[in-house]
């Protein structure tokens, strides 16, 4: 009888740790479009019934965001852990986007999961923050970020060991800037302030304070594709420089490339310069993807100490593309860190005006 039960309790505790190793979806979409399958990156495909319903199990991975989108749709992002979750999510037609936008209204599951949720749902609804008839931008955005910090206030209160928070915190920078972000910082766990998230937001900082002290871009030195020696400051008769950070591995890196030769060709005849620094550790795949990507006809440089790189070390990269927009005496004018800060073709159109 003793040998039952134990075997009974043994069965029972390895249902329970298989369990909680488990990441079980029930779901269901609306679906404006004719999409067939959910998509989580790091979790694979999962098909959609005809009714809307999708249903998936899997080993859960370490904790972490993932995007989840549909074959047809844009990507949002998830919250993945162990546990069981009940989402709802939907296909949203948008007359500024080619692909549907993915949204999920509705979701119930780990506690993380659910505040990130949450707060992803409030940052898609600008915070419910929409401008007034007679009010300016300014204005709006002023009261945009008083909002946020009143809500992030309220969930640092009850959420400061959140696996998810040092995300949110990133996430809000944009809207209530670094002072009132580095006061976020300061309420969360030790070990949440160590986490690669706010090593990000630390670094970001720190360049702007050396941005500010030193105001210049550093006069680098680097090896181009046939071995020359490239200097900076030989730019010195240009109206703007752009400074690409980039690399042969990185996708997002190599997708922009089509709209940096856009701009190469609008502009470069007006004054604008490209200088794409590669971080590649192997110089035949730089040169194999600047052949194959086109980018030839601007200058090309390549630091093969990649993420050991003196320029990336000086400037706190931390992730690539990365870029800064300079004008003729290599003052920094903007950075294009895909988080709070971007250079846009109006921004080169605004500077080469005003040189």
């Amino acid at each position: 009888m003793k040998t039952i039960t134990l075997s009974i309790l043994l069965i029972m505790f390895s249902t329970i740790s298989i369990a909680q190793k488990q990441i079980i979806i029930h779901g269901r979409i609306d679906l404006p479009v004719k999409s067939k399958h959910i998509r989580i990156t790091g979790y694979g495909d999962v098909p959609i019934q005809p009714d809307g319903t999708f249903e998936m199990k899997s080993e859960a991975k370490s904790p972490d965001i993932s995007l989840i989108m549909t074959d047809s749709s844009s990507a949002s992002a998830i919250w993945m852990q162990p546990g069981e979750y009940f989402i709802h999510c939907r296909e949203i037609l948008s007359p500024s986007s080619n692909k549907p936008l993915f949204r999920t209204p509705v979701l119930k599951g780990p506690a993380d999961a659910e505040l990130y949720n949450s707060f992803q749902n409030q940052l898609y609804d600008g915070f419910g923050m929409q401008i007034q008839p007679g009010e300016d931008q300014n204005s709006l955005r002023e009261r945009r970020k008083n909002h946020v910090t009143e809500y992030m206030d309220s969930i640092l209160n009850t959420n400061h060991a959140s696996l998810v928070i040092g995300n949110i915190v990133r996430s809000t920078q944009f809207y209530v800037g670094d002072s009132i972000t580095a006061v976020f910082i300061q309420k969360l766990t030790p070990e949440l302030r160590n986490s690669s998230e706010i090593a990000l937001l630390e670094k970001g900082f720190k360049r702007k304070e050396k941005i500010s002290r030193e105001k210049a871009f550093e006069n680098f030195s680097m090896k181009d594709a046939n071995g020359k020696t490239f200097t900076l400051s030989s730019l010195a008769g240009k109206k703007a420089i752009l400074v690409d950070m980039w690399a042969s591995s990185c996708g997002p890196c190599r997708a922009e490339h089509p709209l940096l030769k856009k701009w190469y060709q609008k502009y470069a005849d007006k004054g604008l310069e490209i200088v794409s620094v590669s971080i590649d550790d192997d110089k035949g795949q730089w040169l194999k993807a600047m052949k194959d990507d086109g980018i030839q006809q601007w200058i090309n440089v390549c630091d093969t100490s990649s993420w050991e790189s003196d320029l990336v070390k000086h400037y706190y990269i931390p992730y690539i593309p990365f870029r800064f927009l300079l004008d003729g005496n290599r003052n920094i004018i903007l950075v294009d860190n895909k988080q709070d800060s971007w250079i846009r073709e109006k921004d080169i159109a605004n500077l080469l005006q005003k040189q």
